[in-house]
């Protein structure tokens, strides 16, 4: 079995761990050959209510998907139990003498459904809003235009009627606007990138943009050439940076002396370049925080929910990693890891 792509653990009649494969170790991230003779729910508590159920009807056997947390990260499982039988001759009866439990990580097919459905909808929510807001929008306008200087009564109410109406018609452009950009995310190109010229020209962007907030960056002075698509990571940083913005907006609760800081490090390690920005903001959700790279999940009042989609997708698109952690205090760390693949300036020229 050390060949199977999936997960394959033998049990004993107790439901202890009798016989692992390589794989199973590797996905539940176990060494899964030190807990022998161990009950394989104390190391994946997930399966004990599974165990339970198969043995009431052995003859079926079960298949089920679960969730699984894995060093941090969620993991969904597709698990098959299968049950050994054997004839009791004392009793005449079939008695159980063994378990066979199989299981394979469908985290990324499930991720890829998911994200394909909501890019359908996200197709049809543009094509359809956008057609009657232009004519929404200009008819306010032409309506404050007109009238505006011939209403004597209530002439403020008016005013504010129709400043809202296309006010609130941007905001639903911003909106479509944001649906296109997922639903229509292209496939990326990759070339030969400066990773430093990209990191350092975002983040004058932004210390233009936001001067009540203090930058600290750590980007090495010198260049390193990766493969990917320069205007996506351009985009997903964007989007990073912007939220950290937003999540320091939000907090309300700053110290006289405490200063608003974004910092952002990139640091090589090994076959990879870390990407760490953090942020001393409201820090993530206490519930679902799981899910903030879902389609559609936001805790901003207006936000659309799919910005850390994007970002996830683009990450996913350069076979990197997107992770999240809290900071000791107050924010939150983002850290993009990024295969390393360089290339010195004299192979780029030729």
């Amino acid at each position: 079995l050390k060949g199977v792509s999936a997960g394959v653990i033998g049990l004993d009649a107790k439901g202890n761990i009798h016989l692992p494969n390589r794989k199973a170790s590797e996905l539940l991230e176990i060494d899964l050959e030190e807990k022998k003779g161990k009950a394989l729910w104390r190391s994946l508590p997930e399966i004990k209510p599974l165990l339970r159920l198969v043995r009431r009807t052995p003859e079926r056997g079960l298949e089920t998907q679960i969730d699984v947390s894995i060093g941090g990260r969620l993991k969904k499982f597709l698990v098959r139990i299968s049950v050994e039988t054997s004839i009791d001759g004392v009793i005449n009866k079939e008695k159980i003498t063994g378990f066979v439990v199989t299981f394979d990580d469908i985290s990324e097919l499930v991720s890829a459904q998911r994200k394909s459905a909501w890019a359908d909808v996200a197709r049809r929510i543009a094509h359809e809003i956008k057609n009657p807001l232009t004519p929404i929008q200009l008819s306010a306008e032409r309506l404050k235009r007109k009238y505006a200087q011939q209403i004597e009564v209530d002439k403020k109410i008016f005013l504010d009627c129709t400043d809202t109406i296309v006010r609130q018609v941007g905001d639903i452009e911003k909106m479509v606007d944001a649906f296109s950009s997922f639903a229509r995310l292209p496939n990326p190109s990759f070339a030969k990138h400066n990773l430093y010229e990209i990191c350092e020209q975002i983040l004058l962007l932004f210390q233009n943009a936001n001067p009540e907030i203090v930058f600290h960056k750590k980007i090495p002075e010198k260049e390193l050439y990766i493969f990917c698509d320069d205007r996506l990571i351009r985009q997903a940083l964007t989007n990073i940076i912007q939220n950290a913005v937003h999540a320091i907006e939000e907090r309300k609760n700053f110290g006289e002396n405490e200063e608003k800081t974004i910092e952002f490090d990139v640091q090589e390690e090994n076959k990879d370049v870390n990407i760490h920005i953090r942020d001393n903001g409201v820090g993530l959700p206490k519930e679902n925080r799981d899910m903030i790279t879902e389609p559609y999940v936001t805790t901003k009042s207006k936000g659309t929910g799919l910005g850390l989609a994007i970002v996830q997708r683009i990450i996913e698109d350069h076979n990197a990693e997107l992770q999240f952690s809290d900071r000791e205090v107050y924010g939150t760390t983002v850290t993009i890891k990024l295969p390393k693949q360089i290339y010195s300036i004299e192979k780029i020229e030729k």
